[in-house]
């Protein structure tokens, strides 16, 4: 069993935006060519957008293996968020239940729903059914959280082999799917830039699959620059994903929100804008929410059907209440003087809390990384 190389999975991802235009001639690139077998009938079309802007397009290519290597496999490449409809697709930050039982964000779910046919139709074919290859699924973008959430279906309904690979994917669902689908997938390849802020959004409770593989990083960048997110031009994904070998892309263990973490207030102009950062404040939020006595509060809030917005509210809530135990107090003002930095508010925090002024402050923050990723997303048209 031969998993896709990164160089031959970036180029499947880029090659899936060669569905949106229907009209044109198909133009399989050498590298795809060699490997896999793809007819314009294996386009499946799909709908995205706001509730007042939809659009449909195609939106992937399934291909057939033929090579030596990857003969009797298939491969189902998604493409990411190439139209300001599908952009508005990722502002829709609630949950509901996915094919599988668990929660993932609504606006994959649909958008999925709106191809899933063409999916079983294909998947349904006796050759396909009876064959013992890998089934590939590959993604870039919105398509990288598409393509697991296709990837675990097939998994489930199916039974196949399934190999995921996903490059600067947003997360596509709360913990009750990450842990599940994780566990599922046979493998999975979620590669990542340094610099990429749409891997780092929906923020929690959303999260990405859990699996026991690493989390590979095409470039290990200082900061957030919104080019990054781009696969064909640079320091995008095609530029810097060109090894054959997975073993040769740099691979770490992925950040946890639920590591400890207690910031200070006096090292607060440290914090830079950085997808690092963005993780090491996440994980000091939920550190000051467990060291408080919320624990219930973030478990259930994991699973809860809420809107991003709803679940800060909630912990703007606990995190003011926080702010008055004794030994706790400073360790409230690191959290929210670091998100302030972060955010390039450059300010004081009170020493007398209140919730309007702690929900600012993650309002702030969030919303900063937000507009990063948007504008990430919108770099694609």
């Amino acid at each position: 069993m031969t998993e896709l190389s990164p160089k031959l999975a970036v180029q499947l991802a880029l090659f899936a935006y060669d569905s949106i235009d229907k009209k044109t001639r198909l133009v399989v690139p050498k590298i795809i060519k060699n490997e896999f077998h793809f007819k314009s009938e294996n386009l499946a079309e799909g709908s995205s957008g706001g509730f007042f802007l939809r659009q449909t397009t195609g939106f992937l290519f399934i291909g057939r293996g033929h090579s030596q290597t990857h003969k009797g496999d298939h491969v189902i490449t998604i493409r990411g968020t190439d139209t300001l409809a599908d952009a508005l697709t990722d502002a829709t930050c609630t949950a509901t239940t996915g094919y599988t039982g668990s929660s993932v964000h609504k606006g994959f779910q649909t958008t999925v729903a709106s191809f899933i046919d063409s999916i079983d139709q294909y998947m349904s074919k006796p050759e396909v059914l009876s064959s013992k290859g890998i089934i590939h699924c590959v993604g870039h973008s919105l398509g990288g959280s598409l393509a697991t959430l296709v990837a675990d279906y097939i998994k489930s309904k199916y039974g196949k082999i399934v190999y995921l690979y996903t490059f600067g994917a947003p997360r596509p669902g709360k913990k009750d799917f990450s842990i599940q689908c994780g566990g599922r997938i046979d493998k999975v390849f979620r590669c990542v830039h340094g610099a990429d802020p749409v891997p780092k959004v929906p923020v929690w409770p959303f999260c990405h699959i859990v699996t026991t593989e690493p989390e590979y990083v095409s470039y290990r960048a200082q900061g957030i620059d919104t080019a990054a997110h781009s696969l064909l031009n640079s320091p995008g994904y095609t530029k810097t994903v060109t090894a054959t070998d997975w073993d040769d892309v740099y691979s770490q263990v992925p950040s946890s929100v639920y590591q400890r973490v207690v910031l200070n207030y006096n090292n607060r102009l440290q914090t830079t804008y950085s997808t690092h950062w963005a993780d090491k404040i996440a994980a000091a939020l939920m550190t000051v929410m467990i060291d408080g006595g919320f624990a219930g509060i973030v478990a259930s809030l994991q699973y809860s059907a809420s809107c991003v917005i709803t679940v800060y509210d909630i912990m703007a809530e606990a995190v003011v209440k926080v702010s008055s135990m004794v030994g706790l107090e400073e360790q409230v003002r690191g959290l929210l003087g670091c998100m302030l930095v972060f955010a390039g508010k450059f300010i004081e925090v009170p020493l007398k809390l209140t919730k309007a002024f702690i929900k600012w402050v993650f309002n702030v923050c969030i919303n900063r990384l937000l507009s990063s990723a948007r504008d990430a997303m919108k770099r694609i048209s």
